[in-house]
């Protein structure tokens, strides 16, 4: 009872020692050439495949990264080379640096050449890679079904565990090797008797720490357990046959040494104990020992003065990651700087909605630059948003408190200065704002004084004059200042050319509503020509702003690495192609494709309007009802373009129940002059002020950003261009009716 609580100790010390391994040794032969690999060039994951390939410390590591951090197929993650291929150069460099390289002093003088172990390190990888490539031709030659490399990595990693021995306990581990060896016995049954535990068991253990595929696993720890792996209806131990089987081969030829001493089986008692053809067996067993020295020279176990090369490569991997490291730092500063920015800049955007006024963004700017950049009073004007010799200006207090003004514009100067109108420049203020102290209630020293333009397109559309702390830093914080002021520039010429068009629409709807009803051809020509002029407007004073907007946040967005920040500048994207939207609205309805009428059947042109109208609203039925009054025939209009206008009536229609499958009537009926659809629903209705504005371009009674208000005025604008009429009647609470009138001719 008592032998067996201190085997049981033992045996728990050592599997919490194993436990507690990152990661096992190499020794410095092996170290220096995947060392020379990284310091050659550009290191790359399949320049080590070889050495990996051949050494069980390495290619445990491989497979296990390759678990850990998925590379290529699940059923390819055994194969070490497949592997290699697909794994992250960064990620293998930092699994081989994190390999432990000991020298003679750690393993009990095993490198010196004078008194080698008698379980030398390059004998058992000898006899590991031998193990391996046994069975992986055992597997070729007669047990088809198995996969060859799974075979070879599990014969490659079957000692692992006297890998992990040599690493917790080498003294201990080399006087069980010398008790096998006077006794004749088995490593396996001396570690037994005096640890408690064995081996294998230790293998399996790291195996499964590493999520090794479980048929390596399990041929680690039954690979010197013939009994259980004759068993017949195991699958699981098909792997461990083999290892057992190519084993006992490599002991029998003596390639390596395992540190067992025992007798190994005969080749045609393993032939039997596999199914496999002895004479087969014993040609694999011939050519081995060729094979495998071909392969060692691969890892030039004999390296001379292997601890000495291993330190001047150490050393000079030093050096490489130290100057690594510099560029680093230098570019951490850099990425500091510019991620600086970026909250400047989501900070700025964050607060800026699409609705905010040029003057909101103004003082939004001004605070958030005297905070970021610690400066005195701010005072930002609007040169862009000049009315009637008047500026819109924002002053920020040197403690913080801000407030909105009106300047006049000075009539002897320009209101920007001409060395900063068209260019960046960073400009001493003493010549330039006698005029703006003279109107702003805060006081501001010329002297610490510095005006920066803020540019859009070339051009100054405001500009910002703020208090130095430290004037003597100015050259420092130049290109600061410049960063910062590219990015509000551009969100403030954004939102003037906004403001202009916004102007211009308001000059569009009183024109509109000034017009002569749509039959008189002259009343038709004054909105549309004042919609062109608007259009051409929009294309010139929003396109190049919104492609600078978009430009620099896609690029901001591409170098940033935060979530949160990507998300953010992503919503910029979205919104400037809102805004691009919004003008291809525009142009769209102000310049439609000239119609191409041919002959089309009434209901041909109701069935396809109604389809379309269903994946504009996103119902997968309309629930509407056709009513023919009389015998119609055919109405001369394009048919894609009446199409258009119809779906977007019926698409009202739906939108204006709460639920999508409200009723939908159409009647058709001969008219004086063509064909007349009704379209009735009974829905939301409408107020007068709604329905005298329903066709107009960017009406909507939805809320805010809920549509564009275009689908009515499309209709009207298209069904006017094919000589059609279209009329509304509605009464809140009760419904809408709709009544296009179609030409025959």
């Amino acid at each position: 009872m008592a032998e067996r609580s201190v085997n049981a100790a033992a045996s728990r010390k050592v599997e919490l020692a194993a436990g507690e391994l990152e990661a096992l040794s190499v020794p410095p032969c092996i170290a220096v050439q995947y060392l020379s690999r990284m310091l050659e060039g550009r290191f790359s994951a399949g320049s080590v495949s070889s050495i990996a390939e051949c050494e069980p410390v390495m290619a445990a590591r491989i497979l296990a990264l390759a678990q850990h951090c998925p590379a290529a197929p699940v059923g390819q993650r055994h194969a070490i080379h497949l592997v290699l291929d697909r794994l992250d150069a960064d990620e293998v460099r930092d699994a081989l640096l994190g390999l432990r390289v000991p020298f003679p002093a750690d393993i009990g003088g095993e490198f010196s050449e004078s008194q080698p172990p008698l379980l030398a390190r390059a004998d058992l990888i000898r006899h590991s890679l031998a193990v391996a490539v046994c069975a992986r031709h055992i597997v070729e030659a007669s047990q088809p079904a198995l996969d060859p490399h799974m075979a070879y990595s599990a014969g490659l990693l079957h000692d692992i565990g006297k890998f992990a021995l040599q690493d917790i306990m080498p003294k201990s581990l080399a006087a069980i090797v010398q008790e096998a060896e006077a006794t004749g016995s088995s490593l396996y049954a001396v570690e037994q008797k005096h640890l408690g535990t064995h081996h294998a068991m230790l293998g399996r253990q790291l195996a499964r720490k590493w999520r090794l595929p479980e048929p390596i696993a399990t041929a680690i720890w039954l690979h010197h357990s013939a009994p259980v792996t004759a068993l017949p209806g195991l699958p699981e131990t098909d792997i461990a046959r083999i290892v057992w089987a190519a084993d006992h081969v490599v002991r029998h030829i003596g390639i390596g040494r395992s540190g067992s001493f025992d007798l190994p089986e005969r080749i045609g008692t393993i032939a039997k104990a596999i199914d496999a053809d002895a004479e087969t067996l014993a040609r694999i067993a011939e050519a081995l020992p060729q094979e495998v020295a071909k392969k060692v020279e691969v890892l030039n176990l004999t390296l001379p003065n292997a601890a000495a090369r291993y330190c001047d490569a150490v050393q000079a991997m030093a050096a490489r990651l130290s100057k690594a490291q510099t560029n680093l730092s230098n570019e951490a500063v850099d990425l500091k700087m510019a991620s600086n920015y970026l909250d400047f800049a989501r900070e700025f955007l964050g607060d800026v909605g699409p609705s905010a006024s040029p003057s909101a963004i103004a003082e939004n700017l001004a605070r958030r630059w005297q905070r970021f950049f610690q400066t005195g009073s701010v005072c930002l004007y609007l040169a862009g948003g000049l009315h009637g010799g008047a500026l819109d200006t924002v002053v920020v207090e040197a403690l913080g408190h801000s407030h909105k003004m009106v300047l006049e514009a000075p009539e002897d100067r320009p209101v920007v200065p001409r060395s900063i109108a068209e260019r960046f420049a960073v400009l001493d203020a003493r010549d330039h704002i006698g005029w703006l102290v003279e109107q702003v209630d805060i006081e501001l020293d010329p002297g610490r004084t510095r005006l920066v333009p803020l540019l859009a397109d070339g051009r100054a559309v405001a500009v910002l004059a703020f208090e130095l702390n430290y004037p003597g830093d100015v050259a420092l914080f130049a290109e600061k200042f410049q960063t910062a002021a590219a990015m509000a520039g551009a969100v403030l010429g954004f939102a003037l050319a906004k403001d202009r068009q916004m102007r211009f629409s308001e000059r569009l709807v009183r024109a509109m509503s000034d017009a002569k009803p749509a039959a008189e051809p002259k009343a038709v020509e004054r909105p549309t020509e004042a919609l062109a002029e608007m259009a051409a407007g929009v294309a010139h004073e929003l396109n190049n702003p919104l492609s600078v907007i978009s430009g620099r946040a896609q690029l901001l967005a591409e170098s940033e690495a935060d979530t949160e920040r990507r998300r953010d500048l992503q919503q910029i994207q979205d919104n400037v192609g809102e805004a691009t939207g919004v003008i291809d609205d525009l142009m769209a309805f102000a310049e439609p494709s000239r119609p191409r009428p041919t002959r089309t059947t009434v209901h041909q042109i109701i069935e396809e309007a109604l389809e379309l109208a269903g994946q504009k609203s996103k119902v997968d039925h309309v629930n509407a009802q056709i009513q023919t009054v009389e015998a119609v025939g055919e109405v001369f209009v394009d048919s894609a373009q009446v199409v258009s206008a119809l779906a977007n009536i019926v698409s009202n229609a739906i939108e204006s129940y709460t639920d999508p499958a409200g009723p939908i009537k159409i009647v058709v009926e001969r008219a004086t002059d063509g064909i007349a659809l009704q379209v009735r629903d009974l829905g939301c209705g409408m107020d007068a002020e709604t329905l005298r504005k329903a066709t107009h371009p960017f009406f909507s009674a939805k809320p805010a950003g809920r549509k564009r208000g275009m689908g009515l005025a499309y209709a009207a604008r298209l069904i006017q261009l094919n000589h059609g009429t279209l009329a509304l009647a509605s009464i809140p609470n009760q419904g809408t009716t709709v009544t296009v009138t179609l030409p025959c001719e």
